[in-house]
This record gives C-alpha cells, structure tokens and sequence, in this order.
C-alpha cells in the first residue's frame, strides 16, 4: 500500500460520484484512493475510508464551527479542527500535539495545510462543475500526511461546511 506522500507531483481529483448524492471519490487518475460519503441526506457527519481505516467528520454542536475527527467505532476524537472566528483559517491539533494551520482562500475556492507558517504540505482548487469537484496537490514529502491520510479529505469537508453555511445565510 502506497503513502499519500507518494503522490507527490500528482494531481489527486475529489468528485462527487453523482449529482443527487453526497458521495464523494479521492482519485489519482483511476486509482481509487479513499470515499468520503453522508450516511442521511442533511446530515453534517461525514464517513470517510482510506487505506483500510473509517473516520468519521463531526461537528461537536449544532452551531459549533469546530470539526472532531474520530475512529469509526470509538467514542472519542483524536483530532479537532479549531475554526477562527472569521472561518478564513483553523488549526489541526493531532496526536502527539503536532498542529497544522490551515488557510481556505477566498470565496472558498482553494485551501492549504502548512506545519508552522510557512511549511506548505497540501493545496487544493475547487473547480467549477455540477457537480463538486477539487484538484488536490501534495506539496511536500510528511510524515504527517502518511500517518494522518484523512487530512485531504478533512480539508475538503470544511470546505463544504463552509459552502452550505453561507448558502444557508442568504
């Protein structure tokens, strides 16, 4: 089995398998890498499967901006994603006190995990479609990333978070 570090220089896709379903693919060109889906249509818990492992996504209060990730089958997280107050960036505290800052861009269209502030790990686009689509790039070599694979989609989940939260509000 492959590290997600050994995508480097590749452009991992995340696509939604269909317009009607929150069902989402992490792809490297036919290689299916990992599945992100929402078990109930307007539910905020989200599954996610990667290299032989089930996490689930988490909002731990109805207006929390904060996002828990946990073992699929245990009760307590192992990760927490604290949302600044404008949402525009967050830190990622893992296992071991090891913290990632994440930056989303502007209209929500791009986001970055760094280590420190400067250490770019992740990048990613959103590209406009039907259905949701984004272009994923693993910036450098982590051991971070390999330990934790289910950051990419992490980020990704956010994102949508986000997207639906200021949907709502207008």
């Amino acid at each position: 089995m492959k590290n997600i570090s050994d995508y480097l220089g590749n452009e991992l896709i995340i696509i939604q398998k269909s317009f009607w379903k929150r069902d989402y693919e992490l792809l490297v060109g036919e290689e299916l890498i990992g599945q992100m889906r929402y078990p109930k249509i307007f539910s905020q818990l989200a599954e996610h499967d990667i290299q032989n492992e089930s996490y689930e996504f988490y909002r731990p209060g109805i207006f929390s901006r904060d996002v828990d990730i946990k073992k699929k089958g245990y009760q307590n997280p192992f990760a927490h994603f604290k949302s600044a107050f404008f949402g525009n960036k967050g830190v990622l505290e893992l296992q071991r006190g090891v913290r990632l800052n994440v930056r989303l861009g502007l209209f929500k269209k791009q986001f970055e995990v760094y280590l420190g502030d400067n250490d770019l790990l992740i990048s990613a686009q959103s590209k406009f479609s039907f259905k949701e689509r984004s272009v994923v790039f693993i910036e450098k070599r982590s051991e971070i990333i390999d330990e934790n694979p289910w950051i990419l989609m992490l980020v990704f989940y956010i994102v949508q978070l986000r997207k639906r939260r200021s949907g709502a509000a207008s």
